[in-house]
């Protein structure tokens, strides 16, 4: 019985450290229940004009083919929201259906949010592409110094991605601890070598976006949520985007889930506070398609930083990177609307969180910008397709 006792006793905490570590793994048997039927639910808007009617069809088409418990939809074209619906729900458990209110995790899209924060401070020559790290951000370690914000903004710094780490849970991109300051947030990964030397390759990293957000408090002497605010969704009147945080209230943002065959549970919780630039900020699409109209149409930045903001950065040896990235931003062509003879140019970021799955796409040169959100992480090539079929009935009717 002693050597038992004994056996046990070692045994326990080591099996609580494994659980802590591999909380993820350990939960996700657990929980599950029987998706709702969806097939009764209607979008929550009925329109009367029949292009509006036509995009009603692409949502209720889109939600059964998602397969999501949430979905939000909204078209931007001209300065205005010229159509937005939701359909499903915000909250299984507790039958509560999506609204336009509803705010779901944006994940990556959170990107070209920033990208236009730091448009702010590249117009007012606060700063410029070339500006290197340690000019505004005095804690960072010797091996990051000499990265600058171009090579932040389009992943060629050389800074690595996510990783395991001796933390709870084992896995960064689950974070569930508080982070404090982005000067905190930058320290989870400041100590590690780079991948390659900074503007010589392309690595796509949302720990570059924690950095930059560094750089961009330096910069404007605010933190990074203070200054959003004040010069992006302020002077827009948007209320509709927040950085995630434990504290915010949890009034009108979805419950996030996981959907396997036909069965769903709620997410693992995480806190997304150590990347708010990268992929922390929560939204509804009606407020990311103001943000989306005000870019095309010049009401935040002018022209020429627009433009500076979309071009599509250079590697060291002259070519393009491998994505197209631009700051913030994908800068691309599709066939998927008229065909492969008349490609039209696409503005785009889309996000994968835990528990959503985002698309925010720009076509410049029909004034639209279309955002998808739903609350459950899947595949964003199939909502690209939908954004396309969107975009088409759209640029038909204008």
């Amino acid at each position: 019985m002693k050597k038992y006792s004994i056996i046990a006793f070692i045994s326990l905490p080591i099996l609580v450290v494994c659980f802590f570590l591999f909380e993820p793994l350990m939960t996700y048997t657990s929980g599950w229940s029987t998706f709702p039927k969806t097939s009764i639910l209607k979008p929550i808007k009925d329109h009367d004009d029949q292009n509006s009617k036509k995009a009603d069809s692409i949502l209720n088409e889109m939600f059964t083919y998602l397969k999501t418990p949430g979905l939000s939809v909204a078209v931007g074209m001209n300065e205005k929201v010229v159509w937005s619906n939701a359909i499903g729900y915000e909250d299984i458990r507790n039958n509560t259906k999506v609204s336009l209110d509803t705010k779901f995790r944006i994940g990556s899209t959170s990107k070209a949010l920033t990208s236009l924060e730091l448009g702010i401070l590249l117009q007012n020559h606060t700063l410029n592409l070339d500006t290197k790290v340690e000019e505004f951000v005095p804690y960072i370690n010797n091996n990051l110094t000499d990265i600058t914000v171009r090579q932040l903004a389009s992943h060629t710094s050389g800074i690595r991605n996510y990783g395991t780490c001796f933390c709870f849970p084992i896995w960064e991109h689950l974070n569930n601890d508080a982070y404090n300051t982005v000067q905190e947030s930058v320290g989870v990964f400041s100590d590690d070598p780079l991948l390659f030397p900074s503007g010589t390759s392309f690595s796509y990293s949302s720990y570059n976006y924690t950095l930059l957000s560094a750089v961009i408090e330096g910069a404007s002497g605010q933190d990074f949520l203070s200054f959003m605010n004040a010069t992006v969704f302020n002077p827009l009147h948007i209320k509709n985007i927040k950085g995630e945080t434990a504290s915010l209230s949890t009034e009108h943002i979805s419950k996030f889930y996981e959907v396997e065959n036909n069965t769903y549970k709620e997410t693992f919780i995480v806190d997304n506070s150590n990347k708010w630039a990268g992929g922390g900020f929560i939204a509804t699409p009606t407020a990311l398609v103001t943000l989306g109209n005000a870019f095309l149409n010049s009401k935040l930045l002018d022209k020429k930083t627009t433009e500076t903001l979309i071009q599509p950065v250079l590697l060291d040896t002259g070519k393009i990177n491998e994505q197209n990235y631009a700051i913030g931003w994908r800068n691309s062509y599709t066939e998927a609307i008229f065909g492969e003879d008349d490609k039209v140019q696409i503005i785009h970021h889309a996000g994968i969180a835990v528990g959503a799955t985002s698309v925010f796409i720009l076509f410049p040169e029909y004034g639209i910008s279309i955002s998808i959100l739903m609350n459950r992480s899947g595949s964003v090539s199939d909502v690209f397709s939908y954004s396309f079929k969107l975009a088409k009935l759209f640029i038909a009717k204008n």
